[in-house]
């Protein structure tokens, strides 16, 4: 099989997508129809997963020729500049297969979802245009195999977003929200870009594997500092993967149409910086000072987030913050050194979350675009398919067993717990908790008890088209099934075994002790309880209070939770204003920000530029009356010469002539 060439065709065919779509799709959906400008950009996604697969299956068995170390592709050197060489290449190993199966299906089966999602929109030629351009990006990140290329990549998943996010621009709240999610990335990518050009200092190369093996066998060595390049790496990551402080832009990215949100949520950008973390491993074990960092920037924002989903009323922005939360969870996994439970949670969330997200897109397309889930309820008879797919990933994100949500989860929290980061592992069980519990509110609100759904609209409710229905089946699969396929048996499955040529060098610089056994058990069985324990307790106080089938919402409970004194309401309050993260980023930024910019713009108008016009002005005019005197007259000179002779001999004359 000619790998060599397959490699490059998967991120070649999504660009000549974009660029048919977009030179050429419009001109086809005014001749032959809407039909006619999807062919292309979704059949070549389609091609794209097949080719994908071929090259996933040997990949992740280490077959001939990629073996554990993975295989390269250089296609030419892209910059030849002395010391600067760069290839333009790929490389795949068990970690790239990993994530293209992720970016390749969920990215095939948005495509299809969009067929009918967009199926009234009037630009439809240019949402699949910037969703091919989309999937070029994350590919390209992923199959890089240097630095400067993943860095393309990077960026190009920035302007990807930027359009989609904003793809209806002519509503100012997704002109604003896209044009936030590209500022606020960009404060992370200066970091990376630091991160780089920390790398060829210290290496002298851009390439991946080279350059993570020499600054590993180089060590305290390095010019820079490991930390130092670990934690500008770690600040992209951020970005990208909306991490505390710079967590603002993904519940805004909701306003670009709901295909978008589960493309970036479940496939592309949001797992771009976990995939950069866990490519970057040997780096992060060797700087365990900002592994701690990473871990605690990832359980926070995983705890912040969950806080924030108690209490939204969308639908959409409910799953954006979990989105956050399992997120948090990723980099609490990657900080206690699991990079397999990161992957793997990455992998099993890309599937349910992606369902759960399209299923709101299907619910909100039943409702005539109403996202408010005040405003729905009764709906679960109404819409079947829809109400049993996100009842899956409901269940699935709550970590509840047999589903892919719990051996991935479990899988983080164990671990965690095992390499002693206890605190990790205390909050990770809380936020299992407060995760059942808001997803079952969402549920309860969504689909049971009584229908709100505005009357005009309740006679029409209905379910979606089966373009939209069929991606939710697909997905529901493997939300079910995937932790059994390749988690069992528990901390040894499949993708363990897949995954460990990647990872085994940093097992090696961190070499843990293993915990055997807790409470005179084994530790693992007692861990397995608690999680469990805690999502059931979260599940089941969501069911006692927002119901199911035909029980109605205990309102009267929540409204006193909602509305009650002192702490509580604070509580409340603060998590309905998203702990008013938007209001401070204002007065910071903007108000004081501004004032200051405002003040330093009129100290260098005035001050500087006066001071150095000012001078400019003074020997201007100094010159100027200078001038008057050189008219170019000899006899004028002469005359000149003679009245200074003149002065000079006067003024001797009178000074010999004092008397001594």
């Amino acid at each position: 099989m000619p790998y060599a060439t397959l490699i490059p065709l998967i991120p070649l065919l999504p660009i000549l997508g974009f660029a048919f779509t977009a030179l050429f799709g419009r001109r086809l959906m005014l001749r032959h129809g809407r039909t006619a400008a999807e062919i292309v950009p979704v059949g070549i996604v389609i091609a794209v997963w097949v080719i994908a697969m071929i090259v996933v299956v040997p990949a992740l068995g280490h077959q001939d020729p990629f073996g554990t170390a993975g295989l390269d592709v250089k296609l030419w050197t892209w910059i030849p500049a002395g010391r600067l060489s760069v290839d333009l290449g790929f490389h795949v190993d068990a970690l790239t297969a990993a994530l293209l199966i992720v970016v390749t299906t969920i990215g095939m089966l948005v495509h299809v979802y969009s067929i009918g999602y967009m199926a009234h929109d009037k630009a439809t030629w240019r949402f699949f245009a910037y969703l091919n351009l989309f999937m070029f990006s994350m590919l390209l990140l992923v199959l890089a195999n240097n630095w400067l290329l993943v860095f393309a990549g990077w960026e190009l998943v920035g302007l990807s977003s930027y359009s989609l996010i904003g793809f209806w621009y002519h509503k100012r709240s997704a002109a604003l929200a896209a044009k936030k999610a590209f500022i606020v990335n960009r404060v992370g990518d200066v970091g990376f870009a630091l991160g780089i050009m920390a790398i060829f200092v210290n290496t002298g190369t851009l390439n991946i594997q080279e350059s993570l093996a020499k600054l590993v066998e180089q060590g305290a060595h390095n010019t820079v500092p490991l930390t130092i390049v670990a934690l500008l790496v770690f600040c992209g990551a951020m970005g990208k993967s909306a991490q505390f402080p710079l967590h603002v832009w993904l519940p805004d990215a909701m306003e670009g149409p709901t295909p978008v949100s589960a493309l970036i949520h479940a496939a592309t950008m949001v797992n771009a910086g976990v995939y950069l973390v866990a490519r970057a491993n040997p780096l992060f074990s060797s700087a365990q000072d900002a592994m701690v960092v990473v871990a605690g920037i990832g359980i926070f924002t995983a705890i912040l987030a969950a806080s924030i989903a108690f209490t939204q009323t969308d639908i959409k922005r409910v799953l954006a913050f979990s989105t956050l939360s399992q997120l948090g969870y990723m980099f609490a996994a990657l900080g206690v050194g699991a990079y397999t439970a990161a992957i793997f949670h990455l992998m099993s969330h890309g599937f349910f979350k992606g369902l759960l997200f399209l299923d709101s897109g299907s619910v909100i397309h039943s409702v005539d675009g109403e996202q408010d889930m005040n405003r729905m309820g009764g709906l679960w008879k109404k819409i079947p398919i829809t109400h049993a797919t996100m009842l899956i990933g409901t269940i699935a994100i709550a970590g509840i067993p047999p589903l892919a949500g719990f051996f991935s989860k479990d899988e983080i929290l164990g671990e965690a717990f095992k390499a002693g980061f206890t605190w990790v592992w205390l909050i990770g069980v809380v936020v299992a908790v407060m995760t059942a519990f808001y997803m079952w509110r969402l549920m309860g609100k969504t689909f049971y008890g009584e229908s709100r759904v505005d009357p005009a609209v309740a006679p029409h409710v209905h379910e979606s088209a089966w373009q939209m229905t069929l991606p939710l089946v697909l997905l529901a699969i493997p939300s079910i099934f995937l932790g059994m396929a390749v988690g069992l048996p528990l901390g040894n499955g499949l993708l363990v075994g897949w995954l460990k040529p990647v990872f085994e060098q940093s097992e090696q610089i961190l070499a843990r002790t293993p915990v055997d056994t807790l409470f005179g058990l084994p530790v693992d069985t007692v861990l397995i309880g608690i999680s469990v324990a805690a999502a059931l307790a979260g599940l089941i106080s969501g069911l006692y209070l927002f119901g199911w089938g035909s029980r109605k919402v205990k309102q009267d409970t929540v409204d006193a939770i909602a509305g009650g004194s002192g702490a509580s309401r604070f509580l409340y309050r603060g998590s309905l204003n998203k702990w008013w993260f938007d209001e401070i980023n204002d007065l910071l930024f903007i108000r004081i920000g501004g004032a200051v910019a405002a003040f330093l713009w009129w100290f260098d108008r005035t001050i500087v530029d006066g001071t150095v016009n000012g001078v400019g002005t003074v020997v201007r005019d100094a010159g100027g009356g200078l001038r008057q005197i050189q008219t170019g007259r000899v006899q004028n000179y002469a005359l000149g010469i003679a009245i200074g002779l003149i002065v000079m001999a006067g003024s001797f004359l009178l000074i010999v002539g004092q008397p001594r």
